[in-house]
């Protein structure tokens, strides 16, 4: 069941990563490559999930996972939905600190000495607390900080930006599909948060689902605004299609 979830996650993201792609070289939006490498993290990182579920026990899928999933992936979504609100030299200058972070962490995830055997992992899903422990972490202290710092920031402008637009629109009486767009989105993404903190209650089996449930949610309202509802293009395939 954990593997058919994983995959299907990997799936549906990787669908969603060359859509968003797909709109990005049509359109040049910045936003969009931002959301675009957001969603390719989350597919490679369900991916990596899977792998490891199937009996590919290396350290560096262990560590690519970490890397990807729990460092990058809320950090370019929210990188995206900050395009959409700041003037474009502040999120290019936001984007360049993104650049400097992402770096680090990689140096720090593929890096560091790990404080607990991955083999212990064996047989379960992969998780960032060393089984038998109560709380020790496989990271040290200062790679969870910039984890944490990455996922807080990412999250909450994603939701909040979801939220902010939703009541806007509310305000304004736009369309009613672009208030259940960006209300999907940040139900999507407040699932998607909620499953990084069962895993880090260990609790990993609902952390997957959670990132399934919030990655479909966040596609919906991705497909229920109006530029994709109206118009859409099987990514890239130049002719578009009336929805």
């Amino acid at each position: 069941m954990s593997v058919a979830v994983s995959l299907f996650t990997f799936l549906v993201g990787l669908i969603f990563a060359l859509t968003v792609l797909d709109q990005f070289l049509e359109r040049k939006r910045p936003y969009q490559a931002a959301w675009a490498v957001g969603l390719f993290f989350y597919a490679a990182a369900s991916l990596l999930q899977a792998l490891w579920l199937m009996g590919v026990y290396a350290e560096a899928v262990f560590r690519l996972w970490y890397w990807m999933g729990a460092m990058l992936v809320a950090a370019y979504l929210g990188m995206g939905s900050l395009y959409l609100h700041v003037p474009l030299k502040v999120g290019h200058g936001a984007l360049a600190v993104l650049l400097v972070l992402t770096a680090l962490s990689a140096l720090l995830s593929l890096g560091v000495t790990l404080q607990g055997d991955v083999s212990l992992l064996e047989g379960g899903e992969l998780a960032t607390i060393v089984p038998g422990t109560d709380s020790e972490r496989y990271f040290p202290v200062y790679v969870g900080i910039l984890t944490a710092v990455l996922n807080t920031l990412g999250a909450g402008i994603m939701i909040g930006s979801a939220i902010y637009s939703a009541i806007v629109f509310l305000r304004k009486r736009a369309p009613g599909f672009r208030v259940v767009s960006n209300v999907l989105i940040a139900v999507g993404a407040i699932v998607s948060a909620a499953g990084g903190t069962l895993e880090r209650f260990n609790l990993p089996q609902p952390h997957a689902l959670a990132l399934l449930i919030g990655l479909v949610l966040i596609y919906l309202g991705f497909l229920r605004s109006r530029e994709v509802f109206v118009i859409y293009r099987i990514p890239f395939v130049r002719k578009a299609k009336a929805a």
